[in-house]
C-alpha cells in the first residue's frame, strides 16, 4: 500500500527448514548435524555436543580394531554407536518443533544427549563384554569428560544398571578373552604375565589419545612377548631321538 507516496511491504513472518534427517550409523553422523543446523541458522551457534563429544567419540571408537576389543566389544561399539544416534533422529521425528528448539539451547541439548548413554550402553551389550573391553572402553574418553557432570552422572546410571546376574557372564567372558590373547600359552606360568602385559599397552594407547597428553610425540612401545620369543631359548646337543616325548601343546 502507498502512506505519503512511500511504499510499504506488508510483513510475512519466515519460519527456517526444520531439522533435516540424518541417517544413523554413518561415520559422520554429528557432523552432518552441525552442518545441517548451521544450514537453517546463519550465525547461530550450533550445540557443541555434536563435535566436541559426539564426533569426536565416534572419530576415536571407530579406530579401535581387533587389537584393542574382542569381536564383541567391536560389535558393542557399532551397536552403541548406532543407538546413541538413533536417539537424536527420534526425538527429531517425534517432536520436530521441540528438537529444532532444544538444538537452539546447546547446554539443554547436551543435557538430553548425555542422558541417552546410559540405555544405549547397557542395552548394546555392555555387560556381557569382558573385564579386559571394559578398560579400554573406560579408557577411551578423555578423563576431563568422564569427570565432567554430565560424565559423573551418566557413569553412576551406568554402573547402577549391573544386576548381579550380570557377573558370572563377564567372568566367563574375561576368561574366553584371556585364552584369545595367550593361546596355549594362557595355561602355562607365563598366562598372567603376557595377559598383563597386553592390557597395560592397550590401555597405554588410549592413554596417548587424551587431550592432556602433549601433542606432536611420538610415543614408543615395547613389543610385547609372543609364543615366538616368551620361552627361553634351550641349545640342544643335537635333534633328539624318535623314542623322546615332546610337550604335547608346544
Amino acid at each position: 500500500m502507498f502512506i505519503d507516496g512511500i511504499r510499504h511491504t506488508p510483513y510475512i513472518p519466515t519460519t527456517s527448514a526444520p531439522p533435516a534427517p540424518v541417517e544413523p550409523g554413518t561415520p559422520d553422523y554429528y557432523q552432518q548435524r552441525y552442518d545441517d543446523f548451521a544450514a537453517h541458522n546463519p550465525g547461530v551457534q550450533p550445540p557443541d555436543y555434536y563435535l566436541e563429544y559426539g564426533q569426536k567419540y565416534a572419530d576415536r571408537f571407530s579406530s579401535l580394531d581387533d587389537r584393542d576389543l574382542s569381536a564383541e566389544g567391536l560389535a558393542w561399539r557399532d551397536n552403541t554407536l548406532l543407538a546413541l544416534q538413533q536417539a537424536i533422529e527420534d526425538k527429531r521425528i517425534n517432536d520436530p518443533e521441540g528438537f529444532a528448539e532444544l538444538e537452539n539451547d546447546p547446554e539443554a541439548f547436551r543435557r538430553f544427549a548425555f542422558e541417552t548413554h546410559p540405555a544405549a550402553y547397557v542395552d548394546s551389550g555392555l555387560y556381557d563384554l569382558p573385564v579386559q573391553d571394559l578398560l579400554v572402553i573406560a579408557g577411551t574418553p578423555d578423563i576431563n569428560d568422564v569427570l565432567s557432570q554430565e560424565g559423573i552422572d551418566q557413569s553412576l546410571i551406568t554402573v547402577g544398571e549391573l544386576d548381579p546376574g550380570d557377573v558370572p557372564d563377564i567372568l566367563l567372558s574375561t576368561g574366553e578373552q584371556y585364552v584369545r590373547d595367550n593361546g596355549v600359552l594362557a595355561f602355562t606360568p607365563f598366562g598372567p604375565g603376557l595377559e598383563l602385559g597386553t592390557q597395560a599397552q592397550r590401555l597405554w594407547e588410549r592413554a596417548t589419545e587424551q587431550s592432556w597428553m602433549p601433542p606432536g610425540v611420538e610415543w614408543v612401545v615395547a613389543p610385547l612377548p609372543t609364543l615366538d620369543n616368551a620361552l627361553p631359548d634351550i641349545d640342544l646337543p643335537g635333534p633328539l631321538p624318535d623314542d623322546v616325548p615332546l610337550v604335547p601343546f608346544l
